[in-house]
């Protein structure tokens, strides 16, 4: 069971990218999207999932990577040297947040993040040499062309895309099951008592900060590439701020896949309601409603409890007769 766990994420973006090429160009797009928005969710549950800190700063990193990527691909640097290097800005700048955040609990900290947010998004305005201001930064060179994909940018930007998630995916299932995740867990159960088990709290929940911060800053960076242009307006906490949050609250807090879940279907609800536009925000309001007060556990959580329910019970193993001598 354990190594069909490892397995599937593989064999899930393996049949992804198989049936890609048979989608039209509109639904490529949304799919990367999706798929985008996935790396940046999955990032974000490490944080509130496994810590249970409600941070709204992470739009805010998820722009510096954005910003970081469009600034070194418009120098001329190679797109996958640019992306890890965006990444790890997004991490420095989110440990300091994260040194200055963790100083508070609760909702104090919560508010302070919703603050660096804000801050953030008005340094976006005003740093106009490194973000183009208000108008954006423009002519961001795009994604690479893979061998064969060179008269398909929408197909190559999903088979770029789709791998960065799986990678996503894998390194927040490592974290979770090594000792820092064990830590963060601990922290998220009971702070108390996890100090008095003698478990480095401060090291557990920077690590969780900083390990989100970087895969929000490469989704960032992949964002830029795909759009060719980053405006601020992206980057706001009531834009990707709340979103990435209603993202894991939906899917299942502490669920990696029910993060992937919850981000896939609300990215495509807007998609799928777009033709009854004066009644997409209603319906979209009132599935988060229900999802909120029928399933607190997620879909994810909802999904799984379905499945021990209908999985019949294992038969007992009966002990084997002893032969006599």
């Amino acid at each position: 069971m354990n190594m069909l766990r490892w397995l599937l994420p593989a064999l899930a973006v393996a049949a992804c990218i198989a049936v890609a090429p048979a989608m039209n160009e509109y639904i490529l797009y949304i799919a990367t999207m999706a798929a985008l928005m996935c790396i940046l969710a999955v990032s974000y549950n490490v944080l509130l999932g496994f810590t249970g800190y409600l941070s709204l700063a992470h739009g805010f990193l998820y722009g510096v990577g954005a910003y970081a990527g469009a600034q070194l691909t418009t120098a001329g640097w190679s797109f996958w040297l640019a992306l890890p290097v965006a990444g790890l800005v997004a991490a420095a700048l989110g440990a300091l947040v994260a040194l200055a955040a963790f100083r508070t609990k609760g909702l104090y900290f919560a508010v302070l993040t919703l603050g660096i947010g804000l801050v953030g998004f008005q340094l976006f305005l005003v740093l106009e040499p490194l973000t183009g201001g208000v108008g954006g930064f423009v002519g961001i060179p795009s994604m690479p062309s893979l061998p064969g994909l060179e008269e398909t940018p929408s197909l190559n930007a999903l088979v770029i895309t789709l791998p960065v998630l799986g990678a996503t995916f894998y390194a927040a299932m490592a974290f979770q099951h090594s000792a820092l995740g064990a830590a963060c867990l601990a922290v998220r159960e009971d702070v108390l008592l996890a100090q008095a088990l003698g478990i480095r709290i401060g090291s557990a929940r920077l690590a969780a900060f900083t390990f989100s911060a970087f895969f929000a800053g490469i989704a960032g960076a992949l964002f830029a590439a795909l759009s060719n242009f980053v405006g601020p307006d992206t980057f706001a906490v009531t834009a990707t701020g709340f979103q990435v949050v209603v993202f894991v609250v939906v899917g299942g807090m502490g669920l990696l896949w029910g993060s992937v879940l919850g981000a896939v279907a609300l990215t495509a609800l807007p998609e799928v309601l777009r033709g009854a536009a004066t009644f997409s925000v209603l319906v979209y309001g009132a599935l988060l409603l229900a999802a909120v007060l029928f399933a607190p556990q997620g879909l994810g959580g909802l999904l799984l409890d379905g499945w021990r329910r209908w999985r019949p019970a294992a038969a007992p193993r009966l002990p084997q007769p002893v032969k006599a001598k």
